[in-house]
């Protein structure tokens, strides 16, 4: 059930991959996690930028009916902000991100031109914004973002402050829904 086929590509069984990277350099993610290295060799030659100026999130999450695995209002990633932590929206730049889900439960972009389809990449910017949506299935889900490097907010932090591989994947849950 943690398979995702995509063409070309041998399958990815999530569910023998650990929590995912935060943060990685394009080397790091490699060795960390050499199973996606076919998914970054696919996206290599499309990159805006040189593939060193791209840092790699990875989230691997294992999902119930009902949880969203990532915000799951609308946001915008990597907004830029003041040496405060305050947003700054008039200076989002261009330079894209790219993003790649293994399966269902997608992103949905407000903006319709945006089509995010399973196993395929999408390119974005930090002015598109988007949400989560909820997982109806138990799955296993990959998650991989491309961003470029300067977008990295001065406070921003990896999961344990020494190492790239996060140490958990969180879900959200509608609250008005949920019962233990």
């Amino acid at each position: 059930m943690g398979y995702f086929k995509v063409e070309g590509i041998d399958m990815i069984d999530w569910s023998k991959q650990h929590c995912g990277l935060f943060l990685a350099t394009w080397d790091q993610a490699l060795e960390k996690m050499p199973d996606i290295a076919p998914l970054l060799k696919d996206l290599e030659d499309t990159l805006q930028h040189n593939k060193e100026d791209y840092f790699i999130d990875v989230k691997v999450h294992k999902l119930m009916p009902g949880q969203f695995p990532c915000i799951p209002n609308w946001h915008v990633d990597f907004a830029p902000r003041d040496e405060n932590g305050t947003r700054i929206r008039d200076v989002l730049a261009k330079d894209n991100m790219y993003l790649w889900i293994s399966g269902a439960p997608l992103a949905e972009f407000r903006n319709k031109n945006i089509n995010m389809e399973a196993g395929k990449w999408t390119k974005f910017t930090q002015k598109d914004t988007h949400r989560g949506t909820m997982a109806e299935d138990f799955t296993w889900r990959g998650f991989i973002r491309v961003i470029p490097k300067w977008f990295k907010h001065a406070d921003t932090k990896t999961c344990n402050n020494v190492d790239v591989m996060r140490i958990h994947s969180q879900v959200y849950l509608d609250a008005e829904k949920f019962k233990w």
